[in-house]
């Protein structure tokens, strides 16, 4: 595979395009997850997402949540050109933000482990 191409996703659901999604960075992740979820308790789901991560500029672009149902017919070309902007872009979060996040996971976790570090 060339390390030149910037590599992208065209998206097609029973025939219809929905996107084509690509990041025009030096550094980033595009990604097509088709998701089936099953709980205890809860509605099940089963959705596609189209989504991404400008390295460069730390920004999450996101193209597609779509809730999919039995016999749908998902179909994703790779393509080098063309790409659409997102639908949203998620911004990269501050560092204040970070830390207070990992604070938060941090109490979260001792919480739930406290008798197994005592």
């Amino acid at each position: 595979m060339s390390s030149k191409s910037n590599y992208g996703f065209e998206v097609h659901i029973n025939g219809e395009q929905l996107c084509k999604a690509g990041i025009d960075a030096d550094r980033h992740v595009v990604t097509c997850i088709l998701t089936s979820l099953r709980r205890v308790n809860e509605p099940d789901e089963l959705d596609l997402t189209v989504s991404g991560l400008n390295s460069v500029t730390g920004q999450h672009p996101g193209w597609i949540d779509k809730e999919l149902k039995e016999g749908d017919t998902i179909t994703i070309k790779v393509i080098t050109e063309g790409f659409e902007p997102a639908r949203r872009i998620r911004p990269k979060l501050s560092e204040e933000k970070i830390l207070d996040n990992k604070l938060r996971y941090y109490h979260q976790l001792r919480e739930e482990l406290k008798e197994y570090l005592e």
